[in-house]
C-alpha cells in the first residue's frame, strides 16, 4: 500500500503499478527525504521515472509548484493518472516519454527545475553519465537538487565530484546530489 505521508493530501492511499517493475518507496524514507530537503513550497519539481506518481504527488501535497511527473510505461501512466484523477489534482503535469526523450522535450520548453527526482528501473544504473545527461539539457536550476533513490552505492565519482549527502532506510538508498551548477 502506498500512501502520502505529508502535507495537504496526508493519508491518502494511491494505487501503484505491478511491483515487479517499479519500487515503491517506504513511507520512512519519503518522510526522510521530504525533511532533509526542507520546504518546498513553491520550488518546481521532477519526478523523471514516476511508477505511481506518489512523489510528485508527495512534493504537490507539500506546495512545490509546478511538478512535473514522466515515466514511459504506459501502464504507469494510467495509474498515475488515475491517481491525481481521484485526488481532483489537475495541476501536476503528466509526460510519457523515455529518459532522453523527456530530457530533450523539457530543454526545448526551457522548463528547469529546482528538484529533480530519480528512482529509475532496476536494470538502469545511476553513474555520472546519467547525471551528466541531466546537466547536458540544461533543465536543473542552478543550486538545484537531484535525489537518486537506489538499493546500492552511487558511482564513486560522483560522490568525489558533488556534495552528496546519502540518507539510508533499510535497503533503500537516497542520494542528495547538491552543487550541479
Amino acid at each position: 500500500m502506498i500512501r502520502v505521508v505529508g502535507g495537504k493530501y496526508k493519508r491518502r492511499i494511491l494505487e501503484q503499478p505491478d511491483p515487479s517493475i517499479t519500487r515503491p518507496t517506504k513511507d520512512v524514507a519519503k518522510e526522510g527525504l521530504f525533511s532533509s530537503l526542507g520546504d518546498i513550497s513553491n520550488k518546481s519539481f521532477l519526478d523523471l521515472f514516476g511508477g505511481s506518481g506518489a512523489i510528485a504527488i508527495e512534493a504537490f501535497s507539500r506546495n512545490a509548484n509546478p511538478v512535473y511527473v514522466n515515466d514511459k510505461n504506459r501502464d504507469a501512466i494510467k495509474i498515475i493518472n488515475s491517481n491525481l484523477e481521484k485526488l481532483n489534482i489537475s495541476e501536476i503535469k503528466v509526460l510519457n516519454k523515455d529518459f532522453l526523450e523527456a530530457l530533450k522535450f523539457l530543454n526545448s520548453k526551457e522548463i528547469k527545475f529546482d528538484i529533480i527526482f530519480l528512482d529509475p528501473p532496476y536494470k538502469m544504473i545511476i553513474d555520472e553519465k546519467f547525471i551528466d545527461s541531466i546537466l547536458l539539457y540544461n533543465i536543473l536550476n542552478k543550486n538545484g537538487i537531484i535525489v537518486a533513490e537506489t538499493d546500492y552505492e552511487i558511482d564513486k565519482n560522483i560522490v568525489e565530484k558533488y556534495n552528496v549527502k546519502i540518507l539510508k532506510y533499510g535497503r533503500s538508498l537516497m542520494n542528495i546530489i547538491r552543487g550541479l551548477r
